[in-house]
């Protein structure tokens, strides 16, 4: 019987603006997100239909061998990719996990440049620049509450 599995890749890349497109290229269709790992990493998660875990994991890294790993990549960041960490999980399992993690409150690009009395651009050139962290879901950058309320009271001192 299929069944879904989610699975989570750390790569041995940085994650930012200038390779989120990449990242998300070879698993747009699997409903994938890249993002930074708690190492730094860049990470991406996506889901896959499978018969077993080892089907799921044997097809998780089929997909991830997809991306431009040679040094013909126009993304020099990409070039020396390697995988770093692979998890593979049923979707109820990584649904109960993350059920149980509690997430941050996050803010839209919008939202942090009213906040701190910039633009729009202003605050993605600012995660651009490593200056404010962020993280890339889908299309769309976020950032946390509280990063936005640290760079808030920074700016005010």
């Amino acid at each position: 019987m299929t069944e879904s599995y989610n699975v989570v890749a750390e790569l041995d890349a940085t994650f930012g603006e200038e390779n989120a497109e990449a990242l998300l290229g070879p698993i747009a269709e699997y409903s994938g997100a890249a993002a930074r790992s708690e190492l730094g990493h860049a990470e991406v998660v996506f889901t896959i239909p499978a018969e077993s875990v080892r089907q799921a994991t044997s097809t998780a890294l089929a997909v991830l061998e997809t991306y431009p790993w040679s040094l013909l990549s126009l993304l020099s960041l990409l070039s020396l990719l390697s995988l770093l960490s692979l998890r593979v999980l049923s979707t109820a399992d990584f649904d109960r996990l993350t059920d149980m993690m509690a997430l941050p409150p996050l803010v839209s690009v919008q939202e942090a440049a009213e906040d701190l009395g910039m633009t729009r651009q202003g605050v993605l050139k600012a995660i651009k620049g490593k200056v404010l962290p962020a993280t890339r879901v889908g299309g769309t950058w976020v950032l946390q509450r509280s990063v936005v309320d640290s760079a808030r009271a920074r700016r005010g001192a």
